[in-house]
Protein backbone atom coordinates (compact mmCIF):
# COMPACT_ATOMS: atom_id res chain seq x y z
CA UNK A 1 0.00 0.00 0.00
CA UNK A 2 0.88 3.66 -0.83
CA UNK A 3 2.74 5.14 2.44
CA UNK A 4 0.17 8.23 1.25
CA UNK A 5 -2.53 5.54 1.49
CA UNK A 6 -2.01 5.12 5.18
CA UNK A 7 -1.19 8.38 5.99
CA UNK A 8 -4.77 10.19 4.96
CA UNK A 9 -7.30 7.19 6.15
CA UNK A 10 -9.44 9.33 8.37
CA UNK A 11 -9.42 12.51 6.52
CA UNK A 12 -12.74 12.00 4.07
CA UNK A 13 -14.58 11.52 7.12
CA UNK A 14 -13.38 14.38 8.75
CA UNK A 15 -13.50 16.87 5.64
CA UNK A 16 -17.13 16.04 5.02
CA UNK A 17 -17.92 17.03 8.84
CA UNK A 18 -15.94 20.24 8.16
CA UNK A 19 -17.15 21.63 4.14
CA UNK A 20 -20.55 22.81 5.40
CA UNK A 21 -19.02 24.61 8.42
CA UNK A 22 -16.15 26.37 6.55
CA UNK A 23 -18.74 27.45 3.46
CA UNK A 24 -20.82 29.34 5.77
CA UNK A 25 -17.81 31.03 7.00
CA UNK A 26 -16.23 32.19 3.85
CA UNK A 27 -19.64 33.61 2.91
CA UNK A 28 -19.80 35.90 6.04
CA UNK A 29 -16.20 37.02 5.15
CA UNK A 30 -16.97 37.26 1.31
CA UNK A 31 -16.17 41.05 1.73
CA UNK A 32 -12.80 40.55 2.74
CA UNK A 33 -9.54 39.94 1.11
CA UNK A 34 -7.96 36.76 3.50
CA UNK A 35 -4.15 35.91 1.48
CA UNK A 36 -4.64 32.70 3.20
CA UNK A 37 -7.43 31.67 1.18
CA UNK A 38 -5.78 28.65 -0.98
CA UNK A 39 -7.10 26.64 -3.35
CA UNK A 40 -6.33 23.58 -5.62
CA UNK A 41 -7.46 22.62 -8.39
CA UNK A 42 -6.44 19.54 -10.91
CA UNK A 43 -7.38 19.01 -14.25
CA UNK A 44 -6.82 15.92 -16.09
CA UNK A 45 -4.06 16.97 -18.72
CA UNK A 46 -6.02 14.98 -21.84
CA UNK A 47 -9.58 15.50 -21.03
CA UNK A 48 -9.47 18.69 -18.73
CA UNK A 49 -12.09 16.99 -16.39
CA UNK A 50 -11.41 17.77 -12.45
CA UNK A 51 -9.55 15.16 -10.91
CA UNK A 52 -9.77 16.61 -6.99
CA UNK A 53 -10.35 20.09 -5.42
CA UNK A 54 -9.68 21.35 -2.27
CA UNK A 55 -10.31 24.53 -0.39
CA UNK A 56 -8.58 25.76 2.54
CA UNK A 57 -11.48 28.40 3.77
CA UNK A 58 -10.44 28.42 7.42
CA UNK A 59 -6.78 28.27 7.74
CA UNK A 60 -5.88 28.87 11.58
CA UNK A 61 -2.11 30.26 11.98
CA UNK A 62 -0.34 26.88 14.10
CA UNK A 63 2.43 27.37 16.31
CA UNK A 64 5.80 25.09 14.53
CA UNK A 65 6.95 23.88 17.37
CA UNK A 66 7.14 20.46 17.52
CA UNK A 67 5.70 19.40 20.77
CA UNK A 68 2.50 21.02 20.04
CA UNK A 69 1.65 19.09 16.79
CA UNK A 70 2.10 15.73 18.92
CA UNK A 71 -1.26 15.64 20.51
CA UNK A 72 0.20 13.10 23.51
CA UNK A 73 3.01 15.89 24.38
CA UNK A 74 0.37 18.98 24.43
CA UNK A 75 -2.51 18.33 27.02
CA UNK A 76 -4.26 21.76 25.90
CA UNK A 77 -5.66 20.01 22.82
CA UNK A 78 -9.38 19.92 22.98
CA UNK A 79 -11.83 17.37 21.18
CA UNK A 80 -12.40 20.39 18.19
CA UNK A 81 -8.37 20.35 17.76
CA UNK A 82 -8.01 17.13 18.04
CA UNK A 83 -10.16 16.59 15.21
CA UNK A 84 -9.18 19.43 12.84
CA UNK A 85 -5.54 17.71 13.02
CA UNK A 86 -5.19 15.40 9.86
CA UNK A 87 -2.90 12.45 9.99
CA UNK A 88 0.25 13.48 8.71
CA UNK A 89 -0.67 16.85 7.89
CA UNK A 90 2.38 18.22 9.73
CA UNK A 91 4.53 15.00 9.86
CA UNK A 92 6.97 16.97 7.77
CA UNK A 93 9.81 15.59 9.68
CA UNK A 94 9.16 12.38 8.17
CA UNK A 95 10.07 13.82 4.82
CA UNK A 96 13.14 16.28 5.90
CA UNK A 97 15.50 15.69 2.81
CA UNK A 98 12.70 16.07 0.58
CA UNK A 99 11.48 19.46 2.56
CA UNK A 100 15.50 20.34 2.23
CA UNK A 101 14.86 19.43 -1.69
CA UNK A 102 12.52 22.28 -2.52
CA UNK A 103 13.99 24.85 -0.43
CA UNK A 104 14.48 28.02 -0.84
CA UNK A 105 11.00 29.48 0.48
CA UNK A 106 10.37 33.21 0.97
CA UNK A 107 7.27 35.25 0.75
CA UNK A 108 6.51 38.38 0.90
CA UNK A 109 3.84 39.74 -0.84
CA UNK A 110 0.99 37.30 -3.07
CA UNK A 111 3.08 37.22 -6.19
CA UNK A 112 5.44 35.24 -4.23
CA UNK A 113 2.80 32.01 -4.04
CA UNK A 114 4.34 29.52 -6.21
CA UNK A 115 3.23 25.75 -6.82
CA UNK A 116 6.52 23.25 -7.82
CA UNK A 117 6.23 19.65 -8.96
CA UNK A 118 8.79 17.67 -5.95
CA UNK A 119 9.15 13.77 -5.19
CA UNK A 120 8.67 13.47 -1.70
CA UNK A 121 9.98 10.18 -0.03
CA UNK A 122 10.18 9.40 3.40
CA UNK A 123 13.32 9.87 5.62
CA UNK A 124 15.24 6.50 5.64
CA UNK A 125 16.49 5.81 9.54
CA UNK A 126 19.29 3.34 10.40
CA UNK A 127 18.79 -0.11 9.98
CA UNK A 128 18.32 -1.74 13.30
CA UNK A 129 19.91 -4.75 14.68
CA UNK A 130 17.56 -7.73 13.54
CA UNK A 131 17.68 -9.93 16.54
CA UNK A 132 16.14 -13.78 16.17
CA UNK A 133 12.77 -14.43 15.67
CA UNK A 134 11.82 -10.88 15.79
CA UNK A 135 11.57 -8.85 11.88
CA UNK A 136 11.45 -4.74 11.78
CA UNK A 137 9.08 -3.36 9.19
CA UNK A 138 7.82 -0.01 8.13
CA UNK A 139 4.57 0.78 9.42
CA UNK A 140 3.16 0.71 5.93
CA UNK A 141 4.03 -2.51 4.81
CA UNK A 142 2.78 -5.79 4.97
CA UNK A 143 3.72 -7.34 8.28
CA UNK A 144 5.56 -10.64 8.26
CA UNK A 145 4.25 -13.49 9.48
CA UNK A 146 6.40 -16.57 10.36
CA UNK A 147 4.48 -18.85 11.47
CA UNK A 148 1.12 -17.95 9.39
CA UNK A 149 -2.27 -20.14 10.40
CA UNK A 150 -2.57 -23.13 8.81
CA UNK A 151 0.63 -24.24 8.09
CA UNK A 152 2.87 -26.76 10.22
CA UNK A 153 6.95 -25.99 9.49
CA UNK A 154 7.66 -29.47 11.05
CA UNK A 155 5.77 -31.88 8.12
CA UNK A 156 8.78 -31.96 5.63
CA UNK A 157 6.25 -33.54 3.00
CA UNK A 158 4.02 -31.08 2.77
CA UNK A 159 6.59 -28.32 2.64
CA UNK A 160 8.11 -29.84 -0.28
CA UNK A 161 4.71 -29.97 -1.86
CA UNK A 162 4.50 -26.43 -1.08
CA UNK A 163 7.58 -25.49 -2.81
CA UNK A 164 6.72 -27.92 -5.94
CA UNK A 165 3.13 -26.32 -6.46
CA UNK A 166 5.04 -22.72 -6.34
CA UNK A 167 7.69 -23.50 -8.75
CA UNK A 168 5.46 -24.70 -11.16
CA UNK A 169 3.30 -21.73 -10.85
CA UNK A 170 5.86 -19.47 -11.35
CA UNK A 171 7.47 -21.31 -14.50
CA UNK A 172 4.62 -19.87 -16.21
CA UNK A 173 6.14 -17.45 -19.60
CA UNK A 174 5.24 -13.67 -18.77
CA UNK A 175 5.67 -11.72 -21.80
CA UNK A 176 7.56 -8.24 -20.30
CA UNK A 177 5.27 -5.56 -20.71
CA UNK A 178 6.00 -2.21 -21.58
CA UNK A 179 6.39 0.48 -18.98
CA UNK A 180 5.32 3.58 -18.91
CA UNK A 181 6.55 5.75 -15.83
CA UNK A 182 2.95 7.68 -15.19
CA UNK A 183 1.94 9.67 -12.10
CA UNK A 184 0.15 7.02 -9.70
CA UNK A 185 -0.40 6.55 -5.60
CA UNK A 186 2.35 3.60 -6.02
CA UNK A 187 4.62 5.86 -7.96
CA UNK A 188 8.10 4.96 -6.49
CA UNK A 189 10.71 6.28 -8.79
CA UNK A 190 12.84 9.54 -7.77
CA UNK A 191 12.69 11.00 -10.98
CA UNK A 192 8.62 11.41 -11.22
CA UNK A 193 6.77 13.63 -9.57
CA UNK A 194 4.36 12.46 -6.82
CA UNK A 195 3.42 15.71 -5.05
CA UNK A 196 2.88 19.58 -5.98
CA UNK A 197 4.49 21.91 -3.57
CA UNK A 198 3.06 25.19 -2.56
CA UNK A 199 5.37 27.94 -1.19
CA UNK A 200 2.76 30.34 0.66
CA UNK A 201 1.97 32.89 3.15
CA UNK A 202 2.17 30.40 6.10
CA UNK A 203 4.70 28.17 4.67
CA UNK A 204 5.10 25.31 2.54
CA UNK A 205 2.47 22.97 1.47
CA UNK A 206 3.20 18.98 -0.45
CA UNK A 207 -0.10 17.92 -1.86
CA UNK A 208 -0.43 14.60 -2.99
CA UNK A 209 -1.07 14.23 -6.91
CA UNK A 210 -3.22 11.75 -7.30
CA UNK A 211 -5.49 12.44 -4.48
CA UNK A 212 -5.32 15.79 -3.44
CA UNK A 213 -4.23 14.92 0.38
CA UNK A 214 -2.08 17.25 2.14
CA UNK A 215 0.75 14.80 3.42
CA UNK A 216 3.18 17.87 4.60
CA UNK A 217 2.70 21.10 5.88
CA UNK A 218 5.13 23.71 7.32
CA UNK A 219 4.96 26.59 9.10
CA UNK A 220 7.41 28.99 8.60
CA UNK A 221 7.52 32.56 9.73
CA UNK A 222 6.24 35.18 7.25
CA UNK A 223 8.98 37.38 5.94
CA UNK A 224 13.35 36.78 4.97
CA UNK A 225 14.71 33.60 3.62
CA UNK A 226 14.19 30.08 4.76
CA UNK A 227 16.59 27.64 3.19
CA UNK A 228 20.03 25.25 4.27
CA UNK A 229 22.52 28.23 4.09
CA UNK A 230 25.46 26.66 5.79
CA UNK A 231 24.70 22.87 4.34
CA UNK A 232 24.22 20.98 7.95
CA UNK A 233 20.82 19.43 6.78
CA UNK A 234 19.09 21.72 9.26
CA UNK A 235 16.25 24.80 8.11
CA UNK A 236 17.73 28.41 8.82
CA UNK A 237 15.89 31.15 8.84
CA UNK A 238 17.76 34.44 7.39
CA UNK A 239 15.71 37.35 7.89
CA UNK A 240 16.95 41.36 7.55
CA UNK A 241 15.92 44.42 9.78
CA UNK A 242 15.25 47.67 8.18
CA UNK A 243 12.55 50.55 7.68
CA UNK A 244 11.01 53.25 9.72
CA UNK A 245 13.91 53.71 11.87
CA UNK A 246 12.08 51.30 14.58
CA UNK A 247 13.60 48.88 16.58
CA UNK A 248 12.09 45.74 16.48
CA UNK A 249 12.33 41.84 17.11
CA UNK A 250 14.12 39.64 14.47
CA UNK A 251 13.05 36.05 15.64
CA UNK A 252 9.53 35.44 17.28
CA UNK A 253 10.07 34.13 20.63
CA UNK A 254 13.50 36.15 20.74
CA UNK A 255 14.83 38.63 23.44
CA UNK A 256 17.17 39.97 21.18
CA UNK A 257 16.47 43.21 19.24
CA UNK A 258 18.61 44.37 16.06
CA UNK A 259 18.82 48.08 14.44
CA UNK A 260 17.44 48.77 10.90
CA UNK A 261 20.17 47.57 8.30
CA UNK A 262 21.25 44.10 9.94
CA UNK A 263 21.00 40.41 9.01
CA UNK A 264 20.47 37.74 11.60
CA UNK A 265 20.24 34.20 10.68
CA UNK A 266 18.84 31.33 13.05
CA UNK A 267 19.06 27.72 13.04
CA UNK A 268 15.78 25.08 12.91
CA UNK A 269 12.12 24.94 12.79
CA UNK A 270 11.20 25.51 15.78
CA UNK A 271 14.56 28.30 16.56
CA UNK A 272 17.44 26.34 18.49
CA UNK A 273 20.13 28.60 18.37
CA UNK A 274 21.44 31.99 16.19
CA UNK A 275 24.17 31.69 13.44
CA UNK A 276 24.94 34.67 13.04
CA UNK A 277 23.85 38.86 12.67
CA UNK A 278 25.91 41.18 10.44
CA UNK A 279 25.46 44.69 9.02
CA UNK A 280 24.59 45.00 5.52
CA UNK A 281 25.10 48.72 5.15
CA UNK A 282 28.93 50.72 5.15
CA UNK A 283 31.23 47.66 5.72
CA UNK A 284 34.09 48.94 7.26
CA UNK A 285 37.78 47.77 5.44
CA UNK A 286 38.83 45.69 8.91
CA UNK A 287 35.71 44.56 9.75
CA UNK A 288 35.79 46.45 13.20
CA UNK A 289 32.86 45.56 15.66
CA UNK A 290 31.05 43.75 12.92
CA UNK A 291 29.15 41.72 15.62
CA UNK A 292 27.53 42.05 18.73
CA UNK A 293 26.51 45.36 21.73
CA UNK A 294 29.52 46.99 20.58
CA UNK A 295 29.06 47.37 16.98
CA UNK A 296 25.76 49.38 18.39
CA UNK A 297 27.69 51.49 20.48
CA UNK A 298 30.26 52.69 18.39
CA UNK A 299 28.64 52.33 15.19
CA UNK A 300 27.40 55.73 13.08
CA UNK A 301 23.99 56.50 13.74
CA UNK A 302 22.75 57.66 10.15
CA UNK A 303 19.18 58.38 9.43
CA UNK A 304 17.23 54.89 9.14
CA UNK A 305 13.94 56.92 8.38
CA UNK A 306 13.56 55.64 4.49
CA UNK A 307 15.61 52.46 4.39
CA UNK A 308 14.31 49.49 2.81
CA UNK A 309 15.79 46.12 2.39
CA UNK A 310 15.07 43.53 -0.06
CA UNK A 311 14.61 39.48 0.67
CA UNK A 312 18.33 38.26 0.96
CA UNK A 313 18.91 35.20 -1.84
CA UNK A 314 20.98 32.17 -1.26
CA UNK A 315 23.76 31.43 -4.20
CA UNK A 316 25.32 28.36 -4.32
CA UNK A 317 28.87 28.48 -3.67
CA UNK A 318 31.45 25.56 -4.80
CA UNK A 319 33.72 24.31 -1.99
CA UNK A 320 35.07 21.20 -3.34
CA UNK A 321 31.72 19.07 -1.42
CA UNK A 322 28.85 17.99 -2.23
CA UNK A 323 26.09 19.48 -1.55
CA UNK A 324 22.01 19.39 -1.19
CA UNK A 325 20.63 21.95 -4.71
CA UNK A 326 19.54 24.62 -2.71
CA UNK A 327 21.96 24.34 -0.38
CA UNK A 328 25.29 25.81 1.20
CA UNK A 329 26.06 29.18 -0.41
CA UNK A 330 26.93 33.22 -0.34
CA UNK A 331 23.73 34.95 1.09
CA UNK A 332 23.08 38.31 -0.52
CA UNK A 333 21.65 41.52 0.73
CA UNK A 334 20.05 44.38 -1.43
CA UNK A 335 19.01 47.84 -0.18
CA UNK A 336 17.33 50.68 -1.76
CA UNK A 337 20.47 52.46 -1.55
CA UNK A 338 22.04 49.91 -3.86
CA UNK A 339 24.47 48.41 -1.55
CA UNK A 340 24.40 44.91 -2.45
CA UNK A 341 26.83 42.87 0.31
CA UNK A 342 27.57 38.86 0.37
CA UNK A 343 28.16 37.05 2.98
CA UNK A 344 29.75 33.25 3.32
CA UNK A 345 28.84 30.54 6.23
CA UNK A 346 31.88 30.77 8.77
CA UNK A 347 33.82 27.71 9.53
CA UNK A 348 31.77 24.75 11.45
CA UNK A 349 28.13 26.50 9.96
CA UNK A 350 28.31 29.55 12.66
CA UNK A 351 28.92 32.97 12.00
CA UNK A 352 29.36 34.85 8.79
CA UNK A 353 32.18 35.81 6.53
CA UNK A 354 31.97 39.43 4.66
CA UNK A 355 32.76 38.44 1.30
CA UNK A 356 32.42 41.87 -0.85
CA UNK A 357 30.10 44.92 -0.95
CA UNK A 358 28.73 46.91 -4.04
CA UNK A 359 27.40 50.33 -4.76
CA UNK A 360 24.87 49.97 -7.53
CA UNK A 361 22.08 51.79 -9.28
CA UNK A 362 19.76 49.59 -8.59
CA UNK A 363 17.95 52.12 -5.95
CA UNK A 364 14.18 52.99 -5.03
CA UNK A 365 12.68 54.85 -2.74
CA UNK A 366 8.52 54.27 -1.61
CA UNK A 367 8.58 57.77 0.06
CA UNK A 368 5.05 58.69 0.47
CA UNK A 369 4.42 62.35 -1.85
CA UNK A 370 3.94 65.91 -0.28
CA UNK A 371 0.23 65.49 -0.25
CA UNK A 372 0.17 62.29 1.80
CA UNK A 373 -0.95 60.00 -0.54
CA UNK A 374 1.26 57.01 -1.35
CA UNK A 375 1.59 56.97 -5.18
CA UNK A 376 2.27 52.76 -6.58
CA UNK A 377 4.87 51.02 -4.67
CA UNK A 378 7.97 50.11 -6.58
CA UNK A 379 8.87 46.44 -5.42
CA UNK A 380 12.88 46.05 -5.63
CA UNK A 381 14.35 42.63 -7.00
CA UNK A 382 16.91 40.64 -6.20
CA UNK A 383 17.13 37.10 -7.29
CA UNK A 384 19.40 34.29 -8.94
CA UNK A 385 19.46 33.84 -12.28
CA UNK A 386 20.80 31.98 -15.10
CA UNK A 387 21.66 33.39 -18.68
CA UNK A 388 21.14 29.92 -20.03
CA UNK A 389 17.91 28.37 -19.71
CA UNK A 390 19.10 24.95 -17.83
CA UNK A 391 22.07 26.03 -16.45
CA UNK A 392 23.49 25.61 -13.08
CA UNK A 393 25.55 28.62 -13.08
CA UNK A 394 23.53 31.86 -11.25
CA UNK A 395 24.04 35.41 -11.49
CA UNK A 396 22.93 37.51 -9.26
CA UNK A 397 20.37 40.14 -10.65
CA UNK A 398 19.18 43.25 -8.55
CA UNK A 399 16.87 46.09 -9.72
CA UNK A 400 15.28 49.31 -8.15
CA UNK A 401 12.94 51.86 -9.77
CA UNK A 402 15.38 53.16 -12.35
CA UNK A 403 18.03 50.51 -13.49
CA UNK A 404 18.30 46.76 -13.54
CA UNK A 405 22.20 45.36 -12.65
CA UNK A 406 23.71 42.13 -13.17
CA UNK A 407 26.57 40.65 -11.26
CA UNK A 408 28.48 37.56 -10.76
CA UNK A 409 28.53 35.57 -7.36
CA UNK A 410 32.31 37.04 -7.08
CA UNK A 411 31.06 40.65 -6.99
CA UNK A 412 31.71 41.68 -10.97
CA UNK A 413 29.85 44.30 -12.37
CA UNK A 414 28.79 42.53 -15.54
CA UNK A 415 26.21 44.73 -16.94
CA UNK A 416 22.98 47.19 -16.40
CA UNK A 417 19.97 47.82 -18.12
CA UNK A 418 17.97 51.29 -17.60
CA UNK A 419 14.03 50.50 -16.96
CA UNK A 420 11.54 52.62 -18.99
CA UNK A 421 9.29 52.95 -15.39
CA UNK A 422 9.05 51.70 -12.20
CA UNK A 423 8.36 48.01 -11.19
CA UNK A 424 5.61 47.17 -9.35
CA UNK A 425 6.62 43.27 -9.19
CA UNK A 426 9.14 41.52 -8.93
CA UNK A 427 11.02 41.13 -12.96
CA UNK A 428 10.46 37.71 -14.03
CA UNK A 429 13.24 35.94 -16.13
CA UNK A 430 11.97 33.71 -18.76
CA UNK A 431 12.86 32.58 -22.25
CA UNK A 432 9.71 34.36 -24.12
CA UNK A 433 11.97 34.53 -27.36
CA UNK A 434 12.64 30.85 -27.33
CA UNK A 435 16.12 31.07 -28.10
CA UNK A 436 17.92 29.16 -24.88
CA UNK A 437 18.54 32.36 -23.25
CA UNK A 438 16.94 34.08 -20.22
CA UNK A 439 14.98 37.13 -20.85
CA UNK A 440 13.47 39.75 -18.57
CA UNK A 441 9.66 40.80 -18.11
CA UNK A 442 9.40 44.18 -16.61
CA UNK A 443 5.64 44.96 -15.07
CA UNK A 444 4.77 48.75 -14.31
CA UNK A 445 1.66 50.38 -13.54
CA UNK A 446 1.26 51.64 -17.23
CA UNK A 447 2.34 48.36 -18.67
CA UNK A 448 4.86 45.51 -19.57
CA UNK A 449 8.11 45.37 -21.18
CA UNK A 450 10.27 42.70 -22.22
CA UNK A 451 13.75 42.78 -22.81
CA UNK A 452 15.31 40.03 -25.03
CA UNK A 453 18.98 38.64 -24.37
CA UNK A 454 21.05 38.57 -27.67
CA UNK A 455 24.10 36.94 -28.82
CA UNK A 456 27.36 39.63 -29.40
CA UNK A 457 28.58 38.87 -33.07
CA UNK A 458 31.68 40.87 -32.13
CA UNK A 459 32.47 38.12 -29.24
CA UNK A 460 31.32 35.01 -31.47
CA UNK A 461 34.02 36.62 -34.30
CA UNK A 462 36.54 36.54 -31.68
CA UNK A 463 36.36 32.96 -30.10
CA UNK A 464 36.16 31.94 -33.84
CA UNK A 465 39.33 33.86 -34.59
CA UNK A 466 41.04 32.18 -31.14
CA UNK A 467 39.89 28.96 -32.14
CA UNK A 468 41.26 29.45 -35.95
CA UNK A 469 44.85 31.18 -34.55
CA UNK A 470 44.68 27.68 -32.01
CA UNK A 471 44.59 25.30 -34.88
CA UNK A 472 47.17 27.08 -37.08
CA UNK A 473 49.67 27.39 -34.69
CA UNK A 474 49.09 23.14 -33.62
CA UNK A 475 49.84 22.56 -37.71
CA UNK A 476 52.22 24.79 -37.50
CA UNK A 477 54.10 23.12 -34.34
CA UNK A 478 53.97 19.66 -36.04
CA UNK A 479 54.69 20.45 -39.70
CA UNK A 480 57.92 21.80 -37.84
CA UNK A 481 58.80 18.81 -35.25
CA UNK A 482 58.44 16.20 -38.40
CA UNK A 483 60.74 18.60 -40.93
CA UNK A 484 63.39 18.55 -38.37
CA UNK A 485 63.42 15.37 -37.63
CA UNK A 486 63.58 14.60 -41.09
CA UNK A 487 66.81 16.58 -41.92
CA UNK A 488 68.48 14.81 -38.54
CA UNK A 489 71.82 12.44 -40.19
CA UNK A 490 72.11 9.39 -39.22
CA UNK A 491 73.93 7.52 -37.52
CA UNK A 492 75.96 4.90 -39.75
CA UNK A 493 76.40 1.58 -37.83
CA UNK A 494 78.89 0.04 -39.79
CA UNK A 495 83.30 0.12 -39.65
CA UNK A 496 85.17 2.81 -41.46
Amino acid sequence: MDPFEVIGMAEKNAEQHRRSANENEASENAGTVDLRHFAFYAFAGRTGAVRWTRKNENIQTLSSDASQLIPQHNYKLDVHALNTRHPGEFECREFRESVLGVMPHHWDRREDTLLKLAHFRRHKRKALKKTQGKSTNYPFHKPEENHPPGKDDTKKISNLIGKAAKYAGSAKSKKPLPYVPTITNYTQLWWVPNVVVAHQREGIEAVHLPTGRTICKLHLQEGGLHADINGDGVLDHVQVVGGNGAEQTVVSGSMEVLRPCWAVATSGVPVREQLFNASICHHSPFNLFQHGEFSRSFSRTPDFGSLEVATPILIPRNDGHRHRKGSHGDIIFLTNRGEVTSYSPGLHGHDAIWQWQLLTGATWSNLPSPSGMMESRVVPTLKAFSLRVHDNRELILAAGDQEAIMMSPGGSLLTSVELPAAPTHALICEDFSNDGLTDLILVTSNGVYGFVQTRQPGALFFSTLVGCLIVVMGVIFVTQYLNSMKGKPRASSGPR
